[in-house]
């Protein structure tokens, strides 16, 4: 599963909740990307908790609590940078689930003090688009076999 795969894009729309959660089938990135510029409902960051991310994780890495409690007072739709935020954490999830073929597995690694990331761990990167390329790329090496 590489990045552009399909069901890649189709694994991160499960952990945030998939077809009930989301309202439709998700395929395709093209299809991810319209479900976030429409901007995911606030009940895809459940799902996300379902799958091992924290309150604390979503507040930092998606949206502070005040301000979701304000979403969900108005029933509000997260918005666009929120949705691009909660997929990233999603896609990442499922390219750890899949790399590490074991759901538990990928949560500790994902919450591992890494030496080769200067001690932080893999999740906390993934606040921004830099770091989730530096965490794809760490996962593509241990899928391949390669030393870090």
């Amino acid at each position: 599963m590489d990045e552009h795969d399909p069901s890649l894009a189709n694994a991160a729309a499960e952990r945030l909740g998939g077809p009930e959660t989301l309202g439709c089938e998700v395929r395709s990135d093209a299809d991810l990307v319209r479900v976030i510029e429409n901007g995911l409902p606030t009940e895809c960051l459940k799902a996300l908790r379902e799958h091992g991310v924290s309150d604390q994780e979503i507040h930092v890495l998606i949206i502070n609590p005040r301000t979701l409690s304000h979403r969900r007072l108005k029933a509000q739709r997260l918005t666009l940078e929120e949705s691009d935020r909660a997929a990233r954490v999603a896609r990442l999830l499922a390219l750890t689930e899949h790399t590490f073929a074991n759901r538990e597995k990928a949560s500790k690694w994902l919450h591992l003090e890494l030496e080769i990331l200067k001690g932080r761990r893999p999740i906390d990167m993934i606040r921004t688009n830099a770091g989730a390329r530096i965490i794809e790329t760490l996962l593509a090496r241990i899928a391949w076999g390669v030393p870090p």
